[in-house]
């Protein structure tokens, strides 16, 4: 008798999400554009931790909980965290029936509790998704080996996962692979802006192109047929036709999938334009999932802004809006406007950050940073045995008022004296605090453990009698950062090593992963403060500043001892030049060695990596704009030697900048970086003022693009809720409302300004919704100009004025 050997194909994991009992996971073939579908038998599952293993058996013997919620449990020894004991605990696993039901199950658990903390819920809040790939070792954009019996293009019952072949999370150098992509946009009948998913759709533009080159266009075309519906279902056609790996979109979650189901709802076709969209079958699973655009409901005002579908939340002091998210099943969809990481570092970003975290791509094209971080916290608190809390009670250690004034703090800052000066060198130190939390173990759960609070050089500088930090265990933050830090250092060299080599692809593909990782690394210290992260605490926040604080400290002392004097120092950077007496007898060589050893020294003495950015030809920093004598602490730019420039908190670094102020800017300062010196740019004055009045002569004689004149501002609160005055903004934000728009807090508006002197406030911009016709729209060319000076004065007037 003979046996046959099923057949072994390598794919890649892309994507997955769990239904009913088990997860779904969709493969694509390494060799070939053949997808695979794999039901893998698992159910999500929380943990439940108590004082007495007496209340955690009257759990089991509540009916309703089994009833409805519990497919099976167990019990097992974990780490309850945080854990200063470093005692394993028996805590009950609750594996759940509906992964639906998990935040409903916790709420009825907590409800069952007659005192505080009686039942301790853990890994509520991890999905499901997430908690496969810890518990299996899985990571999306994987390399796996399946075994099939049939060689078919999708066969739910005979696949197998073997094993990962060559790929593992700690490859640097995996390939992504090509992806089918398509992207569309609507071409509709608006009639006004209170109605734009209710606007007649008249064509659907569809571009179809392969991941690998986004330049190798395989289709473009413009769907427009006799009638509304019949576009609709040659759409949904294509998409079934095309058969993308993924739909990219620009506005998708917030604009064109509710539009295209509010209009497909009206003429009953949304459920056929649904199954065309996935590639899950399963109608019941993909109706409970979309619910929200396949039932009609009441709006008002914008419909797809409603409450329900939709939040606001701040990040480090700006606020953003987050539409409900429009996901597929079996495809990807990444809408560019609410991915922070596709839209800064595309597709080798989102995957680079996806595999570490282990998180959905889908998911993560979605996700803040931090949650991103959290989740990768929260792997490794899986694999050391911690569980992670539904709801944190870690509290502040106890400090007096006076250790309080003491400990915190923040980093360090040597303020400049405003004004521009030559030859100043910077040093970075090169991802600081989270070197810090690497090389010091600063994490929750380490600072002032039991085991090492009489041990010696543990002690946190400055705040020796408040903090120590654990010499024995090494905390999840740590752990975690470690494998980040190293993989972009790998990035980063790979990069140069690229450019040396020009290599331009691979130059574009290391930068963004190394810059998504940067993201990744920036986040970690703040969210070590976080109220609301599961691995935060306050104690190890001000642990990170205090290292920090001395560190730049004995660097400013170094390099004071070199005969240097400090122009401006902050948190990780410092900017320094010579002492006059010095600088006359020495050369560039001389110079660049004396930088060098410096270098050297600080490295030797602090035990961290510092970068010598260079030399500037001349640095600029800048005044605070309500007192001329006060510095701005983070706004400043100047020249390298090398022509290069470097610019922070200027106008062309801001977001809301109009694209034809940023032009001038950018020219005024590419002109002076020609400039050996601040006494060469002050002769050559007339040089920039040419530039000035070239610009200035282009607005009066409306020689401008329009697009080159939008201002784009960030909603902090939803619009309803600004106050009654007389600004560009508030005239904008009503408009709008009289047209029957409605903003949320962190959406934009973009705006023209028309008449500034109006008396009618109503008529001092107009808002780039209501511009009909951008050739005959009249902008106030006298108030661009204004703001074109003023723009020329925040570049020369130190340069001119303030020299050293």
């Amino acid at each position: 008798m003979s046996t046959t050997v099923p057949e072994v194909e390598n794919a890649y994991l892309y994507d997955i999400y769990h239904l009913k009992d088990k997860m779904i996971l969709w493969f694509k073939l390494k060799n070939s554009d053949t997808i695979k579908k794999l039901e893998y038998p698992w159910s999500p599952f929380i943990y439940v931790a108590s004082d007495t293993k007496s209340d955690l058996e009257y759990l089991l013997n509540n009916c309703n909980l089994f009833s409805y919620f519990i497919k099976e449990y167990s019990y097992e020894y974990k780490y309850e965290y945080p854990s200063s004991d470093q005692i394993k605990k028996e805590v009950l696993k609750l594996t759940v029936k509906d992964s639906s039901q998990i935040l409903n199950m916790a709420k009825y658990i907590e409800g069952l509790s007659t005192r505080f903390g009686q039942y301790r819920l853990y890994n509520v809040d991890v999905s499901p998704e997430q908690s496969f790939f810890y518990e299996k070792e899985f990571f999306p954009f994987g390399l796996y080996s399946l075994s099939s019996s049939q060689n078919t293009e999708i066969d739910n019952k005979s696949s197998n996962l073997l094993d990962i072949e060559s790929d593992n999370i700690d490859s640097y150098d995996y390939i992504i692979p090509n992806l089918r992509s398509l992207t569309f946009d609507i071409v509709s009948d608006r009639k006004s802006l209170a109605s734009e998913t209710s606007n007649k759709i008249l064509a659907i533009k569809v571009r179809v192109f392969d991941y690998n080159d986004n330049n190798n266009l395989e289709e473009k075309f413009t769907i427009k047929e006799d009638s509304e519906i019949e576009t609709i279902l040659q759409f949904s056609y294509e998409v079934s036709r095309i058969d993308p790996n993924i739909i990219l979109t620009t506005g998708g979650d917030q604009f064109l999938f509710p539009h295209l189901f509010n209009r497909a709802r009206e003429m009953d076709i949304a459920l056929h334009l649904l199954i065309n969209l996935n590639r899950e079958l399963d109608q019941d699973f993909l109706k409970k999932k979309n619910r929200s655009v396949l039932e009609p409901k009441v709006l008002s005002g914008n419909s797809h802004h409603t409450a329900s579908s939709s939040q606001s939340y701040i990040s480090y002091g700006k606020v953003y809006f987050k539409p409900k998210p429009f996901l597929l099943f079996g495809r990807i969809h990444v809408d560019t406007n609410t991915s922070f990481i596709y839209k800064n570092n595309g597709l080798d970003g989102l995957v680079e950050i996806s595999k570490i975290c282990r998180m959905s791509p889908q998911i993560t094209s979605r996700s803040t940073i931090g949650k991103c971080l959290s989740s990768l916290y929260f792997y490794n608190a899986y694999k050391k045995d911690v569980l992670v809390p539904w709801k944190p009670i870690t509290s502040e250690i106890f400090k007096t008022f006076n250790d309080l004034i003491k400990a915190d703090r923040g980093g360090t800052v040597f303020e400049s004296k405003p004004g521009a000066y030559d030859k100043v060198a910077e040093y970075d130190f090169v991802s600081l605090y989270p070197n810090i939390m690497l090389k010091k173990n600063i994490s929750s759960e380490t600072i002032n453990c039991e085991c090492c609070k009489d041990e010696q050089g543990n002690k946190i500088p400055g705040l020796e009698h408040l903090y120590h930090s654990c010499r024995k265990r090494k905390g999840i933050v740590p752990i975690s950062l470690e494998m980040v830090l190293k993989r972009r250092l790998y990035y980063k060299e790979k990069k140069l090593e690229s450019i040396s080599n020009n290599d331009i692809q691979s130059k574009i593909k290391y930068d963004n992963r190394q810059d998504a990782l940067k993201w990744i690394l920036v986040t970690s210290f703040g969210y070590l403060g976080f109220s609301n992260s599961k691995f935060g605490r306050i104690d190890a926040h001000i642990a990170v500043c205090a290292y920090a604080r001395d560190i730049l400290l004995k660097t400013s002392k170094i390099a004071e001892r070199y005969g240097f004097e400090i122009i401006h120092g902050i948190v990780d950077s410092i900017w320094i030049k010579s002492k006059k007496e010095n600088n006359s007898r020495m050369g560039l060589e001389d110079k660049l060695l004396k930088y060098k050893n410096l270098k050297e020294d600080i490295e030797k003495q602090t035990d961290f990596s510092i970068s010598f950015e260079g030399i500037y030809k001349w640095i600029v920093f800048d005044s605070s704009k309500t007192n001329s004598m006060l510095p701005a602490l983070n706004r400043y730019f100047g020249a390298f030697m090398n022509g290069t420039l470097k610019m922070r908190g200027i106008e062309t670094r801001r977001h809301d900048t109009p694209p034809f102020f940023v032009k001038f800017q950018e020219e005024l300062l590419q002109t002076m970086a020609t400039f050996d010196s601040v006494k060469e740019i002050n002769g050559s004055k007339d040089s920039l003022e040419d530039i000035y009045n070239k610009y200035r002569n282009n607005i009066l004689s409306g020689n401008i693009s329009f697009e080159d004149l939008i201002f784009t501002k960030r909603l902090s609160k939803n619009s309803v809720d600004y106050l009654d005055r007389n600004t560009i903004e508030n005239c904008v934000l009503k408009i709008l409302s009289k047209s029957g728009k409605v903003l949320n807090a962190g959406e934009e508006i973009k705006y023209v300004i028309t008449d500034f002197r109006s008396k009618n406030y109503l008529k001092r911009a107009l808002p780039l919704d209501l511009v009909t016709d951008r050739e005959i729209t009249k902008y106030d060319a006298q108030r661009y100009c204004d703001l074109l000076l003023e723009i020329y004065d925040s570049v020369t007037k130190h340069l001119y004025e303030h020299t050293a």
